[in-house]
């Protein structure tokens, strides 16, 4: 193993075991330690304070007029959950894999950063690119770190950006959104003993779930290139009063993933028109009200970005690169949004995510810092060119 390949081992290990689990995230722990393992090679940051014990790290190297490439991604990570057969916040390794909390989504991604922010600082000279660190805080729920980074510092409009989410090392260009809705059953309470004199929501939240998921099979022939297609699914749902009352209320939370075009309101009224079809006990009613909604991002998949990507891409790996959609949600939208060329492109698989014994083929650690060094590079190359 070189000491390159030992290096961003370490600071897998180190990130991994600085828990940021989110709630309530702590991400500032692991970002004072990003800041530290920089000013080794004499790179300065800064600590972007949040709130309490969140917060951001942005680090920035070659001039500050140069075009800018933006390397970030997220240091929170969602829960461990139980089923582990290792210590979620101990990185460890087996064979080709390792496995930990954050390994695939995204700490190696955040190691695999860092290892080309130094080399690239170490032996190329920066003339014509402005190359940034931005690891945020609060991604798994709110997006507040990279709300508050772009606040504050303002990327320029030509900034080229890279999340370093886990797509397998291939350049993926868009993800679907999210709305989640809430639907809500109504009924008449009355005792258990009586079950005749009452109206069970429950009962009927059971009746329109069926309709939930004859909206979700509407959906899945809804096609977007490069997207997967849209869905409808029931994620939670609370109802009841006491064990011996029949239920007035029940209600579930039906999350969508949303492609382009997507609103709260036009979801809202497509998902009524099935439920209305369908036959409701006598005093049974519904109620469906949005909850959340985050759109989807989505780059030009002829833009420099992507092309400059799939070029370092072939002279590293020597082969063309596999640019597809991202199946989950992430930061994008924020960048794209203003504008800005945005690709998620990472170290390990996102079926690793969010399960117990989260795990990572090494072999992309490594492979996937000598990729965004190239891209560093290539992109210095081009606006060099441009510039002569």
């Amino acid at each position: 193993m070189t000491r390159l390949e030992e290096e961003r081992i370490k600071y897998l290990k180190d990130l991994v075991k600085l828990q940021t689990e989110n709630p309530p995230g702590n991400e500032k722990r692991a970002a004072e330690y990003v800041a530290g393992q920089l000013e080794k090679y004499g790179i300065s940051s800064e600590i972007q304070e949040i709130e309490g014990t969140r917060a951001n790290l942005i680090a920035a190297i070659g001039p500050a007029d140069g075009r800018q490439v933006i390397f970030t991604g997220h240091l929170d990570v969602v829960p461990p959950g139980e089923g582990w057969n290792t210590d979620p916040w101990q990185l460890t390794v087996s064979g080709e894999r390792c496995y930990g909390r954050g390994v695939s989504d995204m700490k190696a991604g955040l190691a695999a950063m860092m290892s080309a922010f130094i080399q690239v600082k170490q032996r190329d000279t920066l003339k014509n690119t402005c190359l940034m660190l931005a690891f945020t805080c609060d991604e798994e729920i709110n997006g507040t770190g990279t709300r508050c980074f772009l606040e504050q510092y303002k990327p320029a409009k030509d900034a080229r950006v890279m999340i370093g989410e886990p797509t397998s090392m291939g350049i993926q260009i868009a993800h679907r959104g999210v709305i989640r809705l809430r639907l809500k059953a109504l009924g008449k309470q009355a005792h258990s003993a009586a079950p005749e004199d009452g109206c069970n929501a429950i009962y009927t939240l059971g009746r329109l779930l069926a309709g939930v998921e004859e909206y979700h099979r509407q959906r899945q022939q809804i096609h977007v290139s490069p997207l997967p297609p849209p869905t409808a699914s029931c994620t939670m749902i609370q109802g009841g009063v006491k064990d011996n009352v029949i239920p007035p209320a029940a209600e579930c939370t039906i999350d969508c993933r949303t492609v382009p075009g997507d609103s709260p309101e036009k979801l809202m009224r497509e998902l009524k028109e099935v439920l209305n079809r369908i036959e409701l006990p006598e005093g049974a009613s519904f109620k469906l009200s949005p909850i959340l909604e985050m759109p989807p991002g989505v780059t030009d998949k002829g833009c420099s970005t992507v092309r400059l990507a799939g070029k370092a891409y072939e002279d590293v790996m020597g082969e063309e690169p596999l640019i597809k959609g991202f199946p989950a949600c992430s930061d994008m939208p924020q960048f794209t949004r203003l504008g800005l060329e945005t690709i998620l492109w990472g170290p390990g698989e996102i079926k690793e995510a969010h399960r117990p014994n989260e795990s990572l083929r090494l072999a992309e650690l490594h492979q996937m810092a000598k990729l965004y060094r190239q891209f560093v590079l290539c992109s210095e190359e081009e606006e060099g060119e441009k510039r002569s």
